[in-house]
């Protein structure tokens, strides 16, 4: 069965990759071997500020870029409790079911926008969630965004939560999970250096047994990118780390989806590492070690986007452009971009679900079992009802009610 739709405005299309009753392989690669470098470019560039469309192939901006931690960050949403909080739950069913309910309303919102013409706004489909760095260093700024310091624990809920997010259907994704940030992430803010620039010196026991194991649960609960990130790892930069990406991630795990930077990891390997001291050399070993999608930094020229010229200069193959690609098609397509949206039951969802009843009731009974009660053992401390009748909150976050919803939440409306 060949069928033929009109799927953008720019015409029908009678294109192999628009073919459903062909194979997820065959489709890609039809649709990968009619790029041309600068549409490729357009690509692998673009994963903050929205990919580039390519009209001559019917095919819109995608945007990459979406938070979905405990909720839709870039909308008012519904607001889960945080990810440290949900881990106090220890309750995968706890973590799967909020998972769960990001992913549908994060589908429901795409819905909206899609049919009104604004694709391209930033509410894509595919998460840079969960967050399962180990947390040992309270002096790091991003201890509540993850599942604490046990790796097995982190692990089980990265699985968890992947699996939420991604949901069950056998055809397609409900959105994408994005496990980050691979690896050995998690110092201190600035002392005694910028977690933008700082070298984990790690031993291969320790990257094995501390920082490894969520990351490998995340792979084999079928993640669909893993980010790499700011840190060197023993000398190397994550994003262009190819012992990192390449020979453990892909070969030895076989993880078959995309690598994307965090935002200005890769511009950051010539201004904070000093790795490389030019664009050109650096693209070359992003590209070498794996990393298919740069998250551009808003505030300058992104790296990724001279890929061209690195390949005019011989420093990357344009065959090894077209490989980095397929894995971020495959993921659109398996999020049913190029399918007929009838065939998507994940398309019927629309904004009745945000916010919902139900989902609120989530975010309240979530909430509640994250409360850690604490002994007052030989009465410590002077909680006796006698001795106060006022308690004060202090601190940087008292009178700050969006500091005091957490990272990643929900704007508040």
């Amino acid at each position: 069965m060949h069928i033929k739709w009109c799927t953008s405005c720019y015409g029908f299309l009678d294109l192999p990759f628009y073919n459903v009753s062909l194979t997820w392989d065959k489709r890609v690669d039809d649709l990968v071997s009619r790029l041309t470098i600068p549409e490729m470019v357009g690509q692998m560039s673009r994963g903050s500020g929205g990919t580039f469309p390519i009209p001559r192939l019917g095919i819109k901006p995608y945007a990459f870029y979406s938070e979905c931690l405990r909720g839709d960050v870039k909308q008012p949403a519904t607001p889960f409790p945080e990810a440290l909080g949900l881990a106090a739950a220890f309750s995968t069913d706890v973590i799967y079911n909020v998972a769960r309910a990001t992913g549908i309303e994060l589908r429901a919102l795409n819905t909206m926008f899609s049919n009104n013409g604004s694709y391209n706004n930033g509410q894509g489909l595919s998460c840079f969630s969960p967050v399962i760095n180990i947390m040992r260093d309270p002096r790091w700024g991003r201890n509540d965004e993850t599942y604490g310091e046990d790796p097995y624990f982190t692990g089980v809920y990265a699985a968890a939560f992947v699996q939420g997010l991604q949901g069950n259907h056998p055809r397609y994704l409900l959105t994408n999970a994005g496990c980050k940030h691979f690896d050995a992430y998690g110092g201190p803010e600035t002392d005694p250096m910028s977690r933008m620039e700082f070298n984990a010196v790690v031993t291969m026991r320790d990257w094995r047994t501390t920082f490894f194991p969520a990351f490998r649960a995340c792979v084999k609960a079928g993640t669909y990118n893993i980010m790499c990130s700011y840190n060197s790892v023993n000398g190397i930069p994550a994003c262009a780390h190819k012992q990192l990406l390449t020979d453990i991630l892909r070969e030895e795990w076989g993880f078959k989806g995309y690598v994307v930077s965090d935002e200005g990891a890769i511009e950051n390997i010539i201004s904070r590492h000093h790795y490389l001291n030019n664009t050109i050399d650096t693209i070359a070993a992003c590209i070498d070690a794996g990393c298919n999608l740069e998250l551009e930094p808003h505030s300058s020229l992104n790296i990724y986007s001279s890929i061209a010229q690195a390949v005019a200069a011989g420093r990357v193959e344009e065959s090894r452009l077209r490989e980095l690609m397929k894995p971020m098609w495959y993921t659109r397509m398996r999020l049913g971009e190029f399918d007929p949206p009838e065939m998507n039951p994940y398309k019927e969802y629309n904004v009745s679900v945000v916010q919902s009843p139900e989902h609120r009731q989530l975010a309240l009974d979530s909430a509640m079992k994250t409360f850690v009660l604490l002994k007052n053992q030989n009465s410590f401390l002077p909680l006796n009802g006698s001795h106060f009748s006022k308690m004060a909150v202090i601190g940087p976050m008292a009178d700050n009610p969006d500091a005091q919803t957490g990272d990643y939440s929900s704007p508040l409306d």
